[in-house]
């Protein structure tokens, strides 16, 4: 609450009534506070949740690329009937996504993010469903504000926004060699392969587009979560950073960002923001550092070759094997013997640089793409 006072002159008013007044102003406020305190939720609150919940007035989906016609192609969405019948591709925390065809594109294959909200009542509200609903909904603006403005060959595009009474839906183009990390799970499993001369493609187009996310935008973006499972590929192998959820806009003039709490993927998340829960353009480098070091590998941070006592994280391991007499242990056997093993020591010199513990030491994402771009296929 703010008083506005304007006092064009000065009044005759006593030194007592101005004091009178004064303490009547406060007086006043303690009164507000207190019964401001029992009614936020059920008064004040309530008008804002009715604007994040989309209730009310149909606002209707807020489309960002020309794959998508008309706003009458995702009708569709307004039938829970019809979404319950598509094919389900994946669910987490903030929700399911599911894969479908785009009406009247030609059998265009989109992807369709559900985000389901809270059916709770303003009065029923506690502070902690107030706190991880803004959270939700913060998440939600961040995603749609990140990539609904914003395009380059290896970032995945949001193609429409559709608020609903009881969810979101997001719409992307499809990828239906699915995600980095599902690749390295069938890798594993061998039903899959990936080759080096794939891996590489991947880590350069990853580069690509981080140097675009923190060189050409204005404010800068802040991926904030760089992992494996929020690269995506799609039909060519080309990489597509996703996952923009927790992204953030760094204004120029800013060279951190706080975060109250812990945001990222453990394993990926750079050592200086434990200790400072600063973000900086340098922790999504070290993240990428991380994911050369998965792709040269084919180890995960969650491995269990770390987690079985003996060693010591994949950042540190990798400094120890890469500066010992025989880094080339370090590289996945199933890509030894190819020919290709100078340029995987090269890829591991870059992912040491990048995870280095001093950000200032660290090279920036421009740096990387060019260090990456000298190895050709």
């Amino acid at each position: 609450f703010s008083i506005w006072v304007i006092n064009n002159a000065e009044s005759p008013t006593t030194h007592r009534e101005k004091d009178n007044k004064k303490k009547l102003i406060w007086w006043l406020l303690g009164s507000m506070a207190g019964t401001i305190s029992g009614f936020t939720f059920s008064r004040l609150f309530k008008p804002i949740l009715a604007a994040v919940m989309c209730g009310g007035k149909d606002k209707g989906p807020a489309i960002f690329s020309p794959l998508i016609k008309k706003k009458e192609d995702l009708a569709f969405l307004k039938n829970k009937e019809r979404i319950t019948s598509l094919e389900k591709i994946g669910e987490g925390a903030r929700g399911e996504v599911y894969k479908a065809k785009l009406p009247g594109s030609n059998g265009k294959m989109i992807s369709i993010k559900k985000i389901i909200q809270p059916h709770m009542s303003a009065t029923k509200l506690t502070r902690q469903d107030s706190k991880t609903l803004n959270n939700k909904m913060r998440q939600i603006r961040s995603e749609i504000n990140t990539v609904g403005h914003i395009r380059h060959p290896n970032l995945l595009p949001l193609l429409a926004h559709v608020p609903r009474p009881d969810c979101h839906y997001l719409v992307y183009e499809f990828m239906k060699n699915g995600s980095l990390q599902d690749r390295f799970g069938n890798v594993k499993q061998g039903t899959q392969e990936l080759d080096w001369l794939a891996r590489v493609k991947i880590a350069q187009g990853v580069a690509s587009g981080l140097e675009y996310l923190h060189m050409n935008q204005n404010p800068r973006i802040i991926h904030r979560d760089l992992t494996p499972a929020n690269i995506l590929l799609d039909d060519d192998m080309e990489a597509r950073i996703a996952g923009f959820g927790i992204a953030k806009a760094m204004p120029d003039a800013h060279t951190h960002m706080t975060s109250s709490n812990v945001v990222g993927t453990v394993g990926y998340i750079a050592p200086e923001f434990y200790q400072t829960l600063k973000f900086t353009d340098k922790c999504d480098i070290y993240s990428f550092g991380v994911v050369l070091a998965v792709l040269v590998t084919g180890k995960l941070p969650s491995s269990e070759f770390f987690q079985n006592g003996n060693e010591i994280g994949l950042v540190k391991w990798l400094r120890s094997v890469t500066t010992s007499e025989n880094p080339r242990q370090a590289i996945d056997p199933k890509l030894m013997g190819n020919g290709f093993e100078e340029q995987m020591l090269l890829v591991l010199k870059v992912a040491y640089f990048c995870t280095l513990d001093n950000p200032k030491e660290r090279p920036n994402s421009k740096d990387v793409r060019c260090m990456l771009s000298q190895i050709k296929h």
